[in-house]
């Protein structure tokens, strides 16, 4: 289960319809951007499976396929130089992340937690356990790892959270696993997608916002929202937002919306794109960690909403593939192309 992966239980035509005409949808203006994307990291024939930027801007660590040992290759590289790997190690997990703003590097490897110092090379498996641990999200100060435990019961395999601190202690049962997992800015709770269905098959469903406080066990609900939950962004302690489709009425033409989400269960729709289409189940959003803007690649390329200017900046020229990684240091957002990773200036810049 992957935060940044959009999995949609499916809301029918009618229902969508139906909400389409209870709200106002509102335009966002579009920002057109011409700038020509420079290769950074030459890589032939690689599948990458998740990258992302140090807060310094110092390193980029991807994950990618590794023919030769079945599984995948951990790297590091130094952005100065683009070509001098400061780390690399055959691994067999998908899932990094760096900690907080440090050098030290979150990820799966053969059913287990590992954390990686950049700087020495040092490496520790935070959980060392029999059973099956992945998805590592640590907070955004870097104290504390959520992970995901597939424990075999009487029923079958049962997902749960789990959290410790950053050198792998105090361990601890947080909630039942749930879609989209998200920190809060303060690294005091958790936020997740619950859906309920509401006809038989689960073709109408309702969905929910939950959150899970450190120090608790168990979801507590934290708003009813009014469609299904493509990707849920937190971007700050006050700002709760979400994406979903929505048709709009009389147009046949379903945009991707962000809503926010108040408690109490208030929901005001804040911006919408033609860029993103019914088939979110393929599109996956990446979050700068510093400023509140939200990178994804749609039906017209590589764009990202800047929720402090209420401007989407559409990328007009770029063969962009995801994943996608901000390097806010340097104002650039790395994203894959023809010939492995490229970098382009955000905005206009």
């Amino acid at each position: 289960m992957v935060s940044a992966c959009i999995v949609l239980v499916g809301i029918s035509y009618l229902m969508l319809n139906v909400l389409s005409g209870m709200v106002i949808t509102p335009k966002t203006p579009v920002e057109e951007v011409s700038l020509a994307g420079e290769l950074a990291v030459p890589l032939e024939g690689a599948e990458i499976f998740s990258m992302q930027v140090s807060v310094d801007g110092r390193f980029l660590a991807y994950t990618a396929t590794k023919e030769s040992v079945g599984g995948a290759v951990l790297r590091v590289v130094e952005l100065e130089t683009g070509d001098r790997v400061a780390f690399e190690q055959e691994i067999y997990g998908g899932k990094i992340a760096w900690l907080g703003n440090t050098s030290f590097i979150v990820y799966e490897d053969g059913r287990d937690i590992n954390l990686l110092d950049v700087e020495t090379g040092a490496r520790n498996n935070l959980t060392a356990s029999p059973e099956q641990d992945s998805d590592p999200i640590p907070s955004p100060d870097g104290r504390y790892i959520l992970w995901t435990i597939l424990q075999e019961g009487a029923n079958g395999e049962s997902p749960s959270f789990w959290l410790m601190r950053a050198d792998g202690t105090e361990k601890e049962f947080l909630a039942e696993a749930q879609a989209l997992a998200v920190w809060d800015s303060s690294g005091g709770r958790v936020m997740s997608r619950h859906d309920i269905a509401i006809s038989e098959g689960g073709e109408a469903s309702r969905y929910f916002l939950q959150t899970a406080v450190l120090g608790k066990q168990g979801w507590e609900q934290y708003v009813e929202c009014d469609g299904e939950v493509s990707f849920i962004w937190w971007p700050s302690r006050d700002t709760v937002l979400y994406v979903g489709p929505l048709l709009i009425k009389g147009q046949d033409v379903i945009k991707g919306v962000w809503s926010r989400a108040e408690q109490p269960d208030r929901v005001k729709k804040v911006a919408s794109t033609d860029g993103l289409g019914f088939e979110e189940s393929h599109y996956s959003f990446y979050p700068s960690r510093v400023d509140e803007q939200l990178a994804y690649v749609g039906v017209k390329g590589l764009e990202y909403l800047d929720y402090e200017e209420r401007v989407i900046y559409r990328y007009t020229n770029l063969e962009a593939r995801t994943p996608l990684a901000w390097n806010e240091a340097a104002n650039e957002i790395f994203y894959i192309g023809p010939d492995g990773i490229y970098r382009v200036g955000v905005g206009g810049e």
